[in-house]
Parts: C-alpha cells; structure tokens; sequence
C-alpha cells in the first residue's frame, strides 16, 4: 500500500514532500474558508511535481462562493491531467463533470458511517435480544456505500476512490467495495464524528467573521470535557468546524487492509496529530512496517 500525507497549508506541504510518502492531499477537508486562492493551489502542484510525489487537491462541503471559487480552479488542474479532487458537496461533484481530466475521488462527507458514532458499543449492548443486537451490530459494521444503488449513483458521477475512516469495525466490508471497482484510501488516524458549517472553534475564540478570521486550526486543536464524556473515558477533539476522535492504528490493522485490497493510506499533518515534519512522517511509515 502507499502512503499520502494530508495538509492545509504551504508549509506543512514543504516538509511532507521531503518524506518518504507516494504522494501528497493539499486543501482542507472541512471548512471552506480554508481554500487556498489559485496562486498557491499552483504553487503546492509545482511542489509536489518537483518531489515527483502524486497530487491530489482536497476540497470541502462549499456554499454558493466556494463552489464558484473551485470553479476558477479546475481549469489549472483539469490542463495537467492525472489529478485526483477529493470532493464532499454535490455540487463540486457537478462541477467535475464537465473536466473528464480530472480523477473524482469521494469524501467523507458524502456517505453514512454509523460507526462514526462513539457510543456504537454502547448502541450495540443495550439490546437485550440477541437478534437485535446482531441486528444492530451488522448496521454499525457498514457504510452507505455497501448499499449497492449508493454506490452506482456514485460511480456514475465518475467516482473512482473513496476516502474511508480508520474503524476496525468497518474494515471486513470494504472488501466487497474493492470487488466492485472502487479504490480505497483509509484515513489512519481522525475519524470525524459530526462536522457543521458554522466554526465551533473561531466561535469559542471570537473571531468576528469567517471571511477575516485568524485561522486558528492552523495551530491548535481542544480536548472536549463534559461527564459523559468523562464517565465513559471517551476523547473528542473539537478543530475548527469538526469533532474528531483520534485513532491510534496498528500494525496488524493495516496488514488487515492490505489483504483486503485496500492501496492507500492517509496521514494528516495538523495540531491534533502533531504529524508536522518529514521526519514524523517517515518514523510513522516505518512503525506501521508500510
């Protein structure tokens, strides 16, 4: 399996092209006002070609303006062919269309994992009938995308790869999206567990407006603490406009992932990882024998 690193910015990209990865993921995956404008989506291309490492762009759920704003943008990409965009917004998924040179690649946002949720166990336990709770186990152990119209639908729309989450839970059945055509890259360590598009974070921090604000995702992420959270021993993290849980992945998982046909696998470089170095990367690489 190869490895792509994640990031948002300019910077984090400088350091991942110096690593070992296959190939690199620039833009955000959750929030809009993150889009770089055309002159540094160009300038993180040139890089990645520089480091002859595989590029793709990452693009978020878009209002209005920021599907006019990736609307200026395909063009650059669509002209150098082989460039995969990472979408999660129908509508961006419509503006694909009409570049066939560029590679759609489903997000996150666009299909159901009920195991996203982080009282999945508890769900499962509390029935008390065993056919119930088998009943509940199977639905929690598979995505909307093992439902075989979902999956036309997307395929249709000329949908070659998806992003999955790292849910061992969900790992048996991705075999049989890998038997239907679909190629896989599994996110290995942040699985959102709800995302908005209002920003939590600049809200708690104050800032004024998004159009004007600070970007603090950039540096920081924060511990979510309340009794129920507490009493279960649960960690959410809230950044930027997402609450996430941090996964620690295992060596015998991705072993599992690749028998199963599974050719990517995605870190993340930001605050909540605290991935930010070549170094990182590689050390990680190495620690999960990919």
């Amino acid at each position: 399996m190869e490895v792509s690193v994640q990031m948002d910015s300019i910077r984090l990209l400088r350091e991942a092209v110096g690593s070992d990865c296959a190939g690199v993921r620039f833009g955000s995956e959750f929030c809009e006002h993150l889009l770089p404008d055309l002159r540094i989506l160009e300038r993180a291309y040139e890089l990645a070609q520089e480091a002859d490492k595989r590029f793709t762009y990452v693009t978020p759920r878009l209002s209005n303006a920021g599907i006019e704003k990736l609307g200026e943008q395909l063009p650059f990409l669509s002209q150098k062919g082989g460039v995969s965009v990472v979408v999660n917004d129908f509508g961006a998924l419509n503006l694909l269309e009409h570049h066939p040179n560029l590679r759609t690649h489903l997000g996150r946002h666009l299909f159901m994992v009920p195991a996203r949720s982080p009282w999945t166990d508890r769900h499962i336990q509390r029935e008390e009938r065993s056919h119930e709770r088998r009943w509940i186990r199977d639905l929690y152990s598979t995505t909307s995308l093992n439902y075989l119209p979902t999956l036309e639908l997307y395929r249709s729309r000329g949908c070659q790869r998806a992003d999955v989450d790292w849910i061992p839970r969900i790992f048996p059945c991705l075999g049989f999206l890998v038997r239907n055509g679909l190629s896989l890259s599994v996110h290995l360590q942040l699985v959102p567990v709800t995302f908005t598009r209002k920003c939590h974070m600049a809200r708690f921090l104050g800032e004024k407006s998004p159009e004007e604000c600070s970007r603090p995702c950039l540096r920081r992420a924060f511990l979510l603490r309340n009794e129920a959270l507490d009493a279960v021993g649960l960690e959410l993290f809230l950044h930027g406009n997402a609450v996430l849980r941090l996964e620690h992945p295992a060596a015998e998982d991705v072993a599992e992932l690749e028998k199963l046909g599974v050719d990517e696998l995605v870190l993340t470089m930001n605050p909540l990882t605290q991935i930010d170095t070549a170094q990182i990367i590689d050390s990680l690489m190495a620690s999960l024998a990919l």
